[in-house]
């Protein structure tokens, strides 16, 4: 009886707890969802692209999925950083395809520019298939802009009639996929930026007057900027410029559009840091003047 009772007490081994899957490498995530996007695929450069993506620390989406970023820093002492954006929102799944291809390409030259490319800003949107991310924000509109508080929700309200797909945020600069980009931003210290998007079908720049080099591809015409918007953000309150890349809906038959475009970048920049330097010249004389 002893026994028996003794036996009774003695606790049931615990149920075996299965093994998590581990979590797949920053190169295997990369792999797999840039596959996924329209276009023809390099596997082997891609791969070696794949394999030299990082993660900043704290660069997660709302649903906690990892914000990879890639960079290829030029050789050249002159170089300037140009910095890019591929799916601020998750239906454009075609902005997805360029950042793929930009840096299949970057792998296989040595650029004149030092490039750093976040090929999906969005991945929950991506998964979702939606333009905001999983919190139902625009990213495009919760960049902190100084006027941010006072006509974000305003804009939103009266120019787009409370759209859900433009939500600008509960606050500016609320969302983990902002942060994330707004600390590309502050480490990287970008020269440039380029956003790319679709299917308005055009190029729309912000930054100073420039002559634009040609592109039969596509259009140049600006879009304006709002509230929230990366371009207002960095161009109008910080000085640095982004070229919007409105692409068409679906992909050119062959990427030589998008190789030429990657190259007007590096144009455009040499243009607008001329730019730059003609306006301090000027200013300069100004000064000099005594005006």
């Amino acid at each position: 009886m002893l026994c028996a009772r003794a036996y009774a007490d003695i606790p049931a081994p615990p149920a075996s707890i299965p093994t998590p899957s581990p979590t797949p490498s920053l190169a295997s995530q990369c792999m797999q969802a840039l596959k996924a996007f329209p276009g023809k695929v390099d596997t082997a450069l891609l791969q070696k692209a794949c394999d030299k993506v990082q993660m900043d620390e704290g660069c997660t989406s709302f649903k906690g999925q990892a914000i990879y970023h890639y960079e290829k820093y030029a050789s050249n002492a002159d170089a300037k950083k140009i910095l890019v954006f591929s799916l601020i929102h998750g239906d454009e799944t075609p902005a997805g395809a360029v950042g793929r291809y930009w840096m299949e390409r970057l792998e296989s030259f040595d650029p004149r520019n030092s490039w750093r490319v976040i090929p999906v800003l969005n991945p929950d949107g991506v998964d979702l298939k939606t333009r905001t991310n999983a919190n139902n924000t625009d990213l495009n509109r919760n960049f902190p802009t100084r006027d941010w508080d006072k006509l974000a929700q305003l804009y939103w309200k009266k120019q787009t009639s409370a759209n859900p797909r433009r939500f600008p945020g509960s606050n500016a600069g609320s969302e983990s996929e902002t942060k994330c980009a707004l600390k590309h931003i502050e480490e990287f210290k970008p020269d440039f930026i380029v956003s790319v998007h679709t299917p308005l079908k055009v190029l729309d720049f912000d930054g100073p007057k420039v002559k634009f080099p040609k592109y039969d591809y596509l259009p140049w015409k600006s879009l304006g900027h709002f509230p929230g918007s990366l371009g207002r953000y960095m161009w109008f309150e910080r000085q640095t410029p982004v070229l919007t890349m409105e692409l068409k809906e679906d992909l050119p038959a062959n990427l030589a559009p998008i190789e030429k475009l990657q190259d007007l970048i590096g144009t455009l920049v040499k243009m607008e840091l001329k730019s730059k330097r003609a306006d301090i010249s000027q200013e300069q004389q100004v000064l000099s003047s005594g005006h």
